[in-house]
């Protein structure tokens, strides 16, 4: 049998909404048939302790997801799930340790501390030994690349065809036209033959020599007839209509109002929100995750493209950037966003 599955296995009251984030960021490197999460993999009617155990023979590798409460979590007397011999998480997690053939990564979600072989039951103490990786909030999408590169060791990505979407590609560079870059050869050119043109030969010279001159020479008399009309030789001055209001500022280019609230997709998940603060073309932004927030910055929208002068998630090392245009005056915006320059489909939409 071919072992090419990736197994999550977790806790639902402890990581499920991560373990479900993790399978979709997973889906697009792997495929969706590569990657096993119970509650969307298993069809109605299957029998969910052998449909379990056959998937882990199908595995090359389990993801073992430990949380917060993963160890702490209590049935309805009060006992701890993990000590008991039916918990499925406890018993996923032995099946896989027993197979030589499987690779068991334990995945340290959020803030979850490593465990020691005392905190796990007797069949599970050795997880203990085994070498951990880390998912966090702020360093989501760095922690998923680091996790997903060691899976391709083991299992080959699986190309698909990228989803269809509209969407405005970032803001590209400013290039000069052929005439922006050539006017001062064309205009110096142009003023050579203009030039030539009227420059006079000998014979057109001496016509013009022999011209009278046409300036017309005022006589005194009419002199005496312009000071007579405005004596004090104001009369465009006078005409002027001057006023002592200070010229009003011209309103500065506003827009449309983007601010507010912005939901974040990435290739189709939704990965927080944002809360922009517009000053005209400016603006700032915080950026959410669950609620906590995990980053901030600043921004610019000149006209056509949205996009982040500055964005800073804490706790991370990575450059983060994002550039989104809108072809619906603002109401969504399509674009990407960008991790150490890694860029990736996305997309703003209103709350």
């Amino acid at each position: 049998m071919q072992k090419n599955k990736i197994f999550i296995s977790y806790r639902q009251s402890d990581t499920q909404s991560e373990a479900s984030r993790l399978k979709e960021n997973l889906e697009d490197i792997f495929g969706a048939d590569r990657v096993f999460f119970d509650i969307e993999t298993l069809e109605p009617g299957l029998n969910f302790a052998k449909a379990i155990e056959k998937t882990l023979f199908q595995s090359a590798v389990v993801l073992v997801l430990i949380g917060e409460s993963w160890i702490d979590v209590k049935d309805a007397d009060g006992n701890l799930r993990l000590f008991q011999e039916d918990d499925w998480v406890r018993k996923e997690v032995a099946m896989a340790l027993a197979m030589e053939d499987t690779r068991v990564i334990p995945v340290l979600v959020k803030d979850a501390k490593k465990l020691s072989a005392s905190q796990l039951p007797d069949n599970i103490k050795s997880l203990a030994d085994y070498q951990w990786a880390e998912l966090t909030i702020p360093r989501w999408r760095s922690d998923v690349q680091r996790l997903a590169k060691s899976l391709e060791k083991i299992i080959p990505p699986q190309k698909k065809e990228s989803e269809k979407r509209a969407f405005i590609p970032p803001k590209p560079p400013k290039t000069k036209s052929w005439w922006a870059k050539n006017y001062l050869w064309i205009l110096g050119i142009f003023v050579a033959l203009l030039i030539l043109g009227l420059w006079p030969t000998d014979e057109n010279y001496d016509d013009y020599q022999d011209q009278e001159p046409t300036n017309q020479e005022l006589t005194a008399e009419d002199i005496n007839t312009l000071r007579e009309d405005n004596p004090n030789g104001t009369e465009i001055y006078d005409n002027l209509e001057l006023t002592d209001e200070p010229i009003a500022d011209q309103p500065a280019q506003a827009g449309f109002d983007y601010s507010g609230k912005w939901w974040l997709w990435e290739n189709g998940v939704r990965m927080g929100y944002i809360l922009i603060k517009q000053n005209g073309a400016h603006f700032s932004f915080d950026y959410y995750y669950f609620d906590q927030k995990v980053g901030e910055g600043t921004g610019e929208y000149d006209g056509t493209y949205l996009y982040s002068t500055l964005f800073s998630i804490y706790e991370a090392g990575s450059n983060y950037g994002f550039s989104f245009g809108s072809n619906d005056g603002g109401k969504s915006w399509f674009g990407q966003t960008f991790s150490d320059n890694l860029p990736a489909n996305a997309e703003l939409k209103r709350n």
